[in-house]
């Protein structure tokens, strides 16, 4: 990805070191990092997730984001008998991927588990996943189920986001290079969907401080921008187990929420626009080939569906594609007319007219050419 040339002011932070590991000498393995921001609710179960982990080697380090809720009461009080270093901010930084990358700069370990504070896991997370880090494996990551704000699993049978994508590779474990597995797929959509469920590697994943400025201006697309920067700069393989080794939680204050609030729906939208700007920067010899090919499969429809859910566009918005930038807003009248997904959530009753209509056509053809067939034998 190529830097833009963007800065945000960085909020001023303190660290507070509880003694222990972090006296030591000894390098730990993995650096867990725990980015908070007003999740006091959810951090106990958080810290007790982390600590039950069957693999012990490893260090704490938490990140509070300048929250307005009793959180730093929480992690004091949780954490009082527990190695770890708390950082935190004077002020909100305003973008989840400052906090990762300020803990990945302090981290010691070789690998990074990013985990996130209103997420949760089981206890054989950490060995589980690690157990896939071979020498070429830049990252390896699980599937993930949903729970809601009581901690209660929604379903482990519900659709995972990567099948979009590919309805059959995420059901099976796999090993794919990197080069390929952005090509494929993380050019199209985010197939990261949880960063609680991935461990990466430390030393590679500085590289993204050369974008560290962007990503401060993004609140809801960072991690997806995060993954590109980090795999298509360093040659190695992507793993992943099939196994549902974490749980994300769905709530009204997480970031993929819908919200009413129309001036996040549309900074929610502009963010993939960006994203998808930089990608055709990073690919320039196929990006006219790129813009064709998505006008005429339904690759990009996700992003159509997510406007249009989002976003709630009037008749007239929709036809002049108001809210989206760059090649997205010229592709969008085409798929509205061609995509029957990104119709039917446009204009849904229209839809359900036009196929009811079709289909009871299509039912009377096939009886008439039945019955021609009947008086022809």
């Amino acid at each position: 990805m190529k830097p833009m040339n963007t800065s945000t002011q960085t909020p001023s932070h303190h660290i507070h070191e509880n003694l222990g590991v972090w006296a030591s000498s000894e390098i730990p393995l993995v650096s867990v990092i725990v980015p908070n921001y007003n999740h006091a609710h959810f951090l106990p179960e958080r810290f007790l997730s982390i600590r039950s982990q069957t693999f012990k080697d490893y260090e704490l380090i938490v990140l509070d984001d300048a929250s307005s809720d009793h959180s730093l009461e929480i992690i004091r009080n949780e954490l009082s008998d527990f190695p770890h270093l708390l950082m935190t901010n004077d002020r909100n930084s305003g973008s989840p991927c400052s906090q990762w990358l300020k803990g990945i700069k302090k981290a010691r370990g070789r690998y990074i588990w990013i985990a996130e504070s209103d997420d949760s896991c089981p206890p054989t997370f950490l060995a589980t996943i690690l157990e896939c880090m071979g020498q070429e494996v830049l990252l390896s990551y699980c599937r993930s189920s949903e729970i809601d704000a009581n901690g209660t699993h929604i379903s482990e049978d519900s659709f995972y986001w990567p099948e979009a994508f590919d309805s059959k590779l995420w059901k099976k474990s796999f090993s794919i290079s990197s080069d390929q597995f952005c090509r494929r797929f993380l050019t199209q959509g985010n197939v990261i969907p949880n960063a609680s469920a991935v461990i990466f590697r430390r030393d590679q994943a500085l590289t993204c401080m050369s974008i560290q400025p962007i990503l401060g201006n993004f609140l809801f697309a960072g991690d997806w921008l995060f993954w590109l920067h980090y795999l298509t700069n360093t040659d190695g393989h992507v793993c992943y187990i099939p196994n549902v080794q974490s749980w994300f939680r769905s709530h009204s204050t997480t970031t993929r929420a819908l919200s009413r609030d129309k001036a996040r729906a549309s900074r929610h939208i502009s963010e993939f626009c960006q994203v998808d700007s930089m990608i055709s920067d990073y690919q320039p010899e196929q990006r006219l080939r790129k813009c064709q090919h998505r006008m005429l499969s339904p690759g990009w429809d996700w992003i159509f569906v997510e406007y249009i859910q989002r976003i709630k566009p009037s008749i007239f918005e929709l036809l002049i594609g108001h809210g989206l930038h760059g090649s997205l807003r010229l592709q969008f009248p085409l798929r509205l007319i061609l995509s029957r997904q990104v119709h039917s959530h446009a204009f849904p009753r229209l839809s359900r007219l036009i196929y009811g209509a079709c289909l009871t056509w299509r039912i009377g053809q096939a009886k008439a050419i039945g019955y021609i067939k009947q008086l022809l034998a």
